[in-house]
């Protein structure tokens, strides 16, 4: 015999309630005005709001330019952002790759384009990427199958 779920009606919060207490799953207790407790909602939906614009309008068609031009990349990165966002992309070849240069600079030009301040850098095939930016914390965007670089050579 199925038990029916309750269902729980929302909490209502008004602008100027007073008090609000909120628990959290780890049973930690805190009390907030509710005009604080309706702006932390609001940056968390324009984060939330954020984060779905970053992978829809920049992650997404990084990732489909790096698969049509498949055959010259080993992978691409973007590092944790300092102000701007950066991406590294790696070629299969250990040398410098001229004619993906040019795809490389309109591929900046159409993300700046479209508001991202961005830079997009290629680097070709190399053991220790390490030494171009720090490969912990980075979001590698695209990949190849087969073995992945190694921070520090390990």
């Amino acid at each position: 015999m199925e038990k029916a779920l309750a269902r729980r009606e929302p909490i209502r919060l008004s602008y100027g309630a007073g008090q609000v207490m909120v628990t959290p799953e780890d049973q930690d207790v805190f009390f907030i005005s509710a005009e604080k407790a309706t702006e932390a909602c609001r940056e968390a939906v324009r984060v939330e709001e954020r984060v779905a614009r970053f992978k829809r309008g920049f992650l997404l068609p990084l990732h489909d330019w790096c698969v049509v031009n498949a055959e010259r990349l080993s992978a691409c990165y973007v590092p944790r952002p300092a102000g701007h966002v950066q991406v590294f992309v790696v070629t299969s070849s250990p040398r410098f790759d001229f004619e993906l240069a040019e795809e490389v600079a309109a591929l900046e030009m159409r993300l700046a384009k479209a508001g991202w301040r961005v830079g997009v850098s290629q680097l070709p095939r190399a053991d220790e990427l390490s030494t171009f930016f720090n490969l912990e914390g980075a979001l590698e965007v695209y990949a190849q199958r087969g073995p992945a670089p190694q921070e520090g050579g390990q």
